[in-house]
């Protein structure tokens, strides 16, 4: 029993999109990460009922219980109603609420983005500097979210390799600085 849950929870892990694996260079504990996982999970189960259906298309990152919520919503008033829900949520310390309002995004933007998140991350893990670190991709609308922990020259040189990649429009730095 206990081996199937923790084949379920990597398998879970490895294919939900916003929710990265747990990694070895993060000095979170794996409960912390565990926990901010579990934040990212419960904001795509609110986003896929009423009221938010069909009104938003987000992406959360929880970094110690403080989420990133990046993508779109179709009004102001369905993202901040939003933000507040998730606020709302058990080990929810802070919301930053970078959607962005407007229609929402065609399959060929959300293709667009996930083509370029790729682009960025298989830079960053070709870097011979960046190999200790933890950096985490998102992007909307051809914004690069970096998130994670790392020294700031770690940090600087990430948003480098990702402002060089072909396509990518805007880069936003988000770390935890370790130094």
């Amino acid at each position: 029993m206990i081996m199937q849950r923790l084949l379920l929870i990597l398998i879970l892990s490895l294919s939900m999109p916003g929710c990265g694996t747990i990694l070895q260079t993060d000095p979170r504990s794996g409960q912390q990460q565990w926990q901010d996982q579990h934040i990212a999970m419960q904001v795509g189960g609110l986003v896929n009922k009423p009221p938010y259906l069909g009104k938003v298309r987000v992406n959360a990152i929880s970094t110690e219980g403080r989420v990133l919520l990046v993508g779109q919503a179709v009004d102001q008033t369905t993202a901040g109603q939003l933000a507040g829900a998730v606020q709302e949520l058990a080990s929810v310390k802070e919301v930053y609420n970078q959607l962005q309002i407007g229609p929402l995004p065609t399959l060929s933007d959300v293709g667009l983005d996930s083509w370029l998140t790729t682009k960025v991350k298989a830079q960053l893990i070709a870097s011979k500097k960046l190999r200790d670190s933890a950096v985490q991709v998102a992007t909307e609308n051809q914004r690069v979210y970096l998130l994670g922990f790392v020294t700031r020259e770690q940090g600087n040189i990430a948003a480098d390799v990702a402002r060089n990649v072909e396509g990518v429009k805007h880069v936003i730095k988000a770390f935890e600085y370790t130094d």
